[in-house]
């Protein structure tokens, strides 16, 4: 998915009907899958978004930011007559956001255009659920060339979110989805949903850290902390950022670490996408971080 996102700032997010002013206010890219290939390339990665947009001036946004971003186009899909995905989304003060999306129309599930050949020169592969059978198909390529495969789960049927989390290396859900399929708490439902392809099967829960199951224990590592300024394409973030280590090489439990850290200095900065941290501001942070005196040190 790839949208047009409109971000007001706000105090608090309204409970009833009523006209305020926004405290600031952008307009940027989105989309779970776009923002993530944004990750990979300003962490230093290359990073090829494969998609569809309408051929309205929506989509030539859409398009303009992610080559601002230096993500690799050609193979978007442009759909003659669709509409491109935009959405409205308030940010308060705490971070938390209320995303409010109007949906694409004319988005045909034809697959026979993606250009699975390539597969072959790449590192890693990821996929969100908005587009089921386009995920599925990159999963299924993936495969035949082992290489790992990260799927978003957050949106849709629990029976085909269960079939394609089985089918990539690397799934992680969102809380909310997870909690939607009424397995119990998430280490509990992670070994229930664990199958297939899956090398681990991941759960993300905000500032409470990330879970995970590997077919033997269930295992956690806590969320960086940080003051919360847009909590909006956090998830987006990490998603590539686990995509980006995986694809270096790194070992699951590394490549999480690193994953958590990128989307825990994203929330750091309002602005959805515009708050993904450079491959240099996340090393500059890591330098901070080890100057700091241990617990218990004398300074």
């Amino acid at each position: 998915m790839a949208t047009l996102d409109q971000i007001f700032r706000v105090d608090v997010i309204p409970e009833a009907p009523a006209k305020f002013r926004a405290n600031d206010f952008i307009v940027t890219g989105g989309g779970q899958a776009a923002n993530a290939a944004v990750t990979v390339r300003r962490l230093g990665g290359a990073a090829q978004y494969w998609g569809r947009v309408g051929d309205d001036p929506v989509g030539d946004q859409i398009l303009r930011l992610l080559s601002d971003e230096r993500v690799d186009i050609q193979h978007v899909h442009r759909l003659h007559g669709a509409r491109s995905k935009t959405s409205a989304i308030l940010v308060d003060a705490r971070g938390e956001r209320l995303v409010c999306s109007a949906p694409s129309q004319g988005y045909p599930p034809d697959t026979s255009w993606l250009p699975l050949d390539e597969i072959e020169v790449m590192h890693a592969v990821l996929a969100d659920s908005r587009w089921k059978p386009g995920a599925m198909a990159l999963f299924d390529a993936a495969a035949e060339y082992g290489l790992p495969s990260v799927f978003d789960a957050d949106g849709g049927e629990p029976d085909e979110l269960i079939a394609l989390s089985r089918a990539a290396t690397h799934p992680a859900w969102s809380e909310p989805m997870l909690k939607s399929l009424k397995l119990g708490a998430p280490e509990q439902a992670l070994t229930q949903v664990f199958g297939g392809r899956n090398a681990l099967c991941a759960v993300t829960l905000g500032e409470r850290g990330v879970v995970w199951f590997d077919g033997k224990s269930v295992q956690r590592i806590p969320a960086l902390a940080v003051k919360s300024v847009d909590t909006l394409a956090a998830g987006d973030t990490w998603h590539g950022a686990l995509a980006y280590a995986l694809a270096d090489g790194h070992p699951a439990r590394d490549a999480i670490e690193f994953a958590s850290l990128v989307a825990g200095l994203k929330c750091a900065v309002f602005g959805g996408r515009i708050g993904i941290p450079t491959r240099t501001a996340v090393e500059a942070f890591h330098e901070q971080r080890w100057e700091r005196p241990h617990a218990g040190t004398s300074v």
